[in-house]
């Protein structure tokens, strides 16, 4: 691998597994001489054109070939996107884990449902405590952010400081948690830092983030105003927003049900870490909450993204065992949709209005605000940190290239912000940066106990069974004899309509005809016949349709 050489170190290397050019599955490789840390190990939810998969994580590829150097992996907060691949990196490499509070909390759950938690090597860390990382320091320090115990992570290199902000905003007085601390990270800082890493999701957007705390009185309105039962969407991991909601309820003499196994879990953990203060009579039952009049209840799940499994989607549908949508039910979006949601949400909205609830979203009232920084708190961080080096984490490419340009505007020299994708080696020095390599740093699909990257066919049938069909050619053959038994059978499967399918796969057996009568006369492998069956018939009913469907034979040998 080509590298650059200096006068006196060695350079520092960054390689973005996941996470950049794209929102989900962040994981950041720091190197610096022989000495390997991973920042977050996070997934990516599936999107429209990923049929049938749990979830997306990065290749660690690269860490598995390089798993003698690394010395740990340093988690910044407890969203899936951040933590969600834990175990699948811990099944590959045995190494230390430092996390934050509840991060930690999280990830033990995991790994216990896993089966990997015993001998794992779990560490929790609280700000301002450094931690040996191989020949490096690390220190974590508190952020604001839509979820208790977030920080931002600083590591000691003999070129200088290496920040990395990891998701944040500044809320001098958040609702839950603690406030990003300011005076930590501009002790950290100093006179500037060698490299800093930072937020670029809200990268577009003028002002500053609002507080959590602008959330209630919106909230709080919507439920003095509902006259029966209200119904809250939000992320499990929204502890603020639990929080509000906990103290409208008390306000207005309802009790809270709690639903969903994420949410439930996420409530649990936050009432035993102290980040949630929730009297013990306030939470009840679904079923405790059906002997009570509607007004007297607020129900709090998840499925603000239109999650097909979530609580609100299955009520939507009539499918919750436990509630159900009634006329009057006034239901709260309290999220932002994610791009590439916006269809399943608003699925999921037109059937709860088909069944007579009322629907009130973030655009109709102050329902939900973001837990990332927009331009002038990047601007805040950016003149404290004074970085020679500037690399935009966390966002699409636009998101990226819109804060390193902001990074421009704050005095870094243009060509010391660098914006990365995925894969993409930089090299940095004490005066000169450059991307010297790629590796390989694509999708990993996850469906249950499968992994497949994106070199495999699988995702790619499961598209094309999506969009084109399938069609089944069945034939019978006598082996020994060389002799075709009867005539080839076709089935299709969300191909063509069944009033043309009979005459369509007449024309198809006639087409077949000259590869069973090769079959006859000549030696053909096996996997030889089927190739030929599959090539001819899906080069004919594309030529018919302008369509190519999944083609399978099934030869039985007779």
């Amino acid at each position: 691998m080509p590298t650059k050489k200096t006068n006196q170190l060695p350079p520092l290397r960054i390689l973005p597994l996941g996470g950049l050019g794209e929102i989900g599955k962040n994981m950041m490789v720091v190197e610096y001489d022989n000495d390997i840390v991973i920042i977050d190990a996070g997934v990516l939810f599936p999107e429209v054109d990923m049929p049938g998969i749990d979830v997306v994580i990065p290749n660690m590829d690269y860490l598995a070939d390089n798993a003698d150097r690394v010395r740990a992996l340093l988690i910044t907060h407890g969203h899936e996107d951040h933590i969600g691949a834990v175990p699948h990196l811990l099944k590959r490499l045995n190494i230390p884990v430092y996390a934050p509070n509840m991060a930690m909390e999280l990830i033990r759950q995991k790994l216990k449902n896993a089966g990997l938690l015993n001998g794992a090597q779990l560490h929790r860390v609280k700000p301002g405590d450094p931690v040996k990382a191989g020949n490096l320091t690390v220190e974590w320090f508190d952020v604001c952010h839509s979820i208790p115990d977030a920080c931002g992570i600083a590591i000691d290199t003999p070129l200088g400081k290496v920040i990395h902000t990891g998701d944040f905003k500044i809320d001098h007085d958040p609702m839950v948690g603690e406030p990003s601390d300011l005076r930590h990270l501009a002790r950290i800082c100093g006179d500037g830092v060698f490299l800093l890493m930072s937020d670029s999701t809200y990268s577009e957007e003028e002002g500053s983030s609002e507080s959590d705390r602008s959330v209630t009185d919106g909230l709080f309105g919507l439920i003095a105003d509902a006259p029966a039962r209200v119904i809250i969407s939000s992320f499990a991991s929204q502890i603020a927003r639990i929080q509000i909601v906990a103290d409208a309820a008390e306000a207005f003499g309802r009790k809270l049900v709690i639903l969903g196994r994420s949410m439930i879990e996420n409530t649990r953990l936050a009432r035993e870490l102290g980040h949630l203060r929730i009297s013990g009579d306030l939470i009840i039952s679904a079923a405790q909450a059906e002997a009570l009049p509607g007004n007297k209840v607020i129900i709090m799940t998840t499925g603000s993204q239109g999650e097909p499994s979530s609580g609100l989607v299955r009520m939507s549908r009539d499918e919750h065992r436990e509630v159900s949508i009634r006329d009057d039910d006034t239901i709260i979006l309290s999220a932002n949709t994610i791009p590439g949601n916006e269809v399943a949400v608003n699925d999921s909205i037109n059937d709860l209005v088909q069944n007579g609830a009322k629907v009130i979203t973030n655009r109709q009232a102050m329902t939900h605000v973001s837990g990332h920084a927009r331009r002038e708190e990047l601007r805040l961080i950016l003149n404290m940190a004074r970085p020679q080096y500037f690399v935009p984490v966390h966002g699409e490419y636009r998101m990226l290239k819109a804060h390193a340009d902001l990074a421009v505007d704050q005095g870094v020299a243009p060509d010391n912000s660098l914006v990365l994708t995925d894969g993409d080696v930089l090299e940095l020095t004490a005066n000169e940066a450059f991307i010297v390599d790629r590796q390989v740093a694509g999708h990993i699909f996850v469906h249950g106990l499968g992994l497949w990257d994106e070199a495999g066919n699988v995702v790619v049938e499961r598209r094309s069974l999506a969009r084109e069909g399938i069609v089944t050619v069945s034939i019978a053959v006598n082996r020994s004899a060389r002799k075709i038994v009867g005539t080839p059978k076709f089935t299709s499967v969300g191909f063509v309509h069944s009033a043309d399918a009979e005459m369509m796969f007449d024309d198809t057996q006639a087409e077949l005809r000259p590869v069973l009568e090769r079959f006859t006369r000549e030696n053909l492998d096996w996997s030889d016949f089927e190739g030929l069956i599959r090539a001819t018939v899906g080069r004919y009913l594309t030529q018919r349709t302008k369509r190519r469907p999944l083609v399978i034979p099934v030869i039985l040998d007779v």
